[in-house]
Order: structure tokens, then sequence, then C-alpha cells
């Protein structure tokens, strides 16, 4: 076990954040002292990021081994706050953290206290949530609308309580803002018209108004938690390891496509990623080496030093150098999408044999409150 007792060491992961998006977060940009252009995520969605972001693994489509928890290599107090359903204890990320908080779990409402108390799956628990969901669409129409997911300042407030009074401590805040339906506080329309024109937008119905809007809420919605980790990063100590990151990419009409389906496309395996504090890197950067980045020591399948990342989701995969991307429809460009030939990477993308297949079946419910079906 490496010893962080006198440590802060901060994690900082941000769902569905498009790398070409940063730049409406200048002071999150101000704040870091490095940033990689070339960073991967290992798929194009949630859970086939995180066992690579806490645990330095490939995913196998079944969450996070809980000895593969990167939290255990702190001695320190550890504290977990997540936002998002399917990073949750069920899925082993609790694991080795002192103060665990995710919507399944302490949750925020009634029917994230429900899911508690009733089976998944169960038709009890079918019933309820069919009945939760046309209330919110109706109550919509008729009263104040809350925000889809628990806001990044509510998260940044309880993380420093958290630590108050700890000397050293690791921390993770997983933040859903911008993940659909894009509903910031500071929008044009109301809330309750942001989450129906973007679920609209996502499901292709939109008008080509209806996509230019959603574009400009995708994008609040990024200024505002820019706003919020301003909170953070001025209470946090000078010296803290900060790693920043997204988990994935988004699609905003790119070939007709929205949000952020399996597809081994730049927009979503590109990932924003910055430092604060932490060694120096090689040009490649994978959501595997956060673990080791966060330490100093290899953990898992982690380096400091890569050439080339890996991605995954179902049958398909990718293999991803500063320069290029390649799949299963061949290797382009990532700075414009050319086709080029790269027998070497090519060959990289032949040996890469993951483990990861998706299990939506299993995920189904938390699928559900995350708003994919």
């Amino acid at each position: 076990m490496t010893d962080h007792t006198t440590d802060t060491t901060l994690l900082v992961t941000v769902d569905s954040l498009r790398t070409d998006h940063v730049q409406y977060m200048p002071r999150t940009l101000e704040f870091l002292d490095a940033t990689h252009d070339a960073a991967f995520a290992t798929s194009t969605a949630t859970p086939g990021s995180f066992p690579a972001i806490i645990g330095g693994e490939y995913p196998a489509g079944n969450g996070l081994e809980s000895e593969a928890s990167v939290a255990h290599e702190f001695e320190s107090h550890c504290v977990g706050i997540t936002t998002n359903h399917l990073l949750s204890q069920e899925y082993g990320y609790a694991a080795g953290f002192d103060s665990f908080t995710s919507p399944k779990g302490g949750g925020e409402s009634l029917k994230d206290k429900g899911a508690i108390l009733l089976e998944r799956g169960s038709l009890p628990y079918k019933l309820a949530s069919w009945g939760y969901n046309r209330y919110q669409r109706l109550r919509s129409y008729v009263a104040e609308t809350a925000k889809s997911f628990r806001p990044a300042a509510a998260v940044v407030d309880q993380f420093l309580a958290e630590i108050d009074g700890h000397e050293g401590w690791f921390g993770w805040l997983h933040l859903m803002e911008p993940h659909h339906p894009y509903d910031p506080d500071g929008a044009t329309i109301d809330r309750a018209r942001a989450q129906r024109v973007t679920r609209r937008v996502l499901a292709g119905r939109g008008s080509e108004a209806d996509e230019a809007l959603v574009r400009d809420l995708y994008r609040r919605e990024i200024a505002e938690l820019d706003a919020a980790l301003e909170t953070l990063w001025n209470a946090i100590p000078d010296e803290t390891r900060v790693v920043f990151c997204g988990d994935h990419g988004e699609l905003l009409g790119e070939d007709g496509l929205w949000g952020h389906p399996g597809e081994m496309r730049p927009e979503l395996l590109n990932v924003p990623f910055g430092t604060r504090n932490a060694p120096d890197l090689g040009e490649v950067v994978s959501l595997v080496d956060v673990p080791t980045i966060l330490t100093g020591t290899e953990h898992g399948v982690g380096t400091l030093d890569r050439e080339v990342a890996f991605a995954a989701y179902g049958d398909q995969k990718a293999a991803m150098t500063a320069a290029h991307i390649a799949t299963g429809d061949g290797t382009s460009r990532l700075e414009d999408g050319e086709k080029v030939a790269d027998p070497t990477l090519e060959r990289e993308l032949e040996r890469f044999d993951p483990a990861y297949v998706v299990k939506e079946d299993a995920l189904q419910e938390d699928l559900e409150d995350l708003g994919y079906a």
C-alpha cells in the first residue's frame, strides 16, 4: 500500500464532456497545470470507462472488481461522491472508500430511496418506476421541474464538508453536467422545456432550430459546471494532486448522431484530460492510466509512458495514437478524419483482445434512470 497519509489527492470525472468544449471552462483550465490532447476513453459509455478510471483495468462488462479500486492505495480518509446510477455500490465502486455517496445509497430523492427499498427489476419496482416517470412528465407541465441529476455545486459542498478536519484525503467526485437531458439553470427556456427538447432531438425528432438550441444548452451546462468547480479549486490545498477528465465524449449531430452510442468515433473516444501536481506523462494517455497517475506507481495495466491507447464496446474495438485511430472500418487521422495507412497501429488493434461485453439487460433499470429508455 502506498503511504499517502498526509497527501491530498483528488479525481474529478465529468460525464459526457467533449474535448472541444473544455474551452468553455476557463476557471478549470487556469487551475490545471497540464492538459493532454491525446487522451482516450476505454469505451464510449460509463460502464466501460470506470473500471479503467478507478481500477486501472479494461472493462469486463460487470462493473468494477472491488479489489482493483485505487481507493485501497490510500491510507488517508477516502471520500467518493458520484451522481450516476451506474457508479454505485452495486457495481463495486464503493470499495475502499470511508465515505461513499451515490444516487443508489443515501439517495437524494423519493425515487432514489424507493430504488433501495424495492428489488430492482421486480414487478413492484417496474410499476413504481413507470408511475414515477409518468408523474414527472405530467408534473413538468404544471410545476417547477427539478434538475435531472444532482447539481455539481451540491456535490462540491458535501465533499468540502466531509474532508474538513482531515489532514490527508483522497477524493473522487463524478459530476453529471453535461449528461443529457441538458437543463442548465441559465438557459433561455425553462428547465421542463429544455428536458423535452433534448429528448426530442436525441430521439431524432428535432428540427434544425431544436438542434441549435440543444447545442446551446450543452455549452451552458459546461459553463455552469466550471463556475461550480471554481469553489472546489479555491478550497483545496495548492499542493493537491489532481486528475480531471471526461469519461467519454458526446455527439452533437455529427452524421445525424446524438448522445454517446456505441460508435468508435473520435468525438466519443478522445476525452478532455488535465492534471495538477502530477507526474510527467507520455504523449498518449488512456483512462486506464488514471490510478497510476493518482498514486505515482503502476496500478493494474496503467502506465505513465504510453504510445497506444485502446477502447472497446461490444464486438467493436479501437486503437489510438496521438495522430491516428484504427477501427474495424480502417485507419484515419484524428485531425481531419482522412483515411491513412498505419500498419503498426493496425497490428496493435489486431492484437488487442478486449473482454468487454455489453450487458445492457442487467442495467436496464439504471439506464432508464439515466434517460436511455
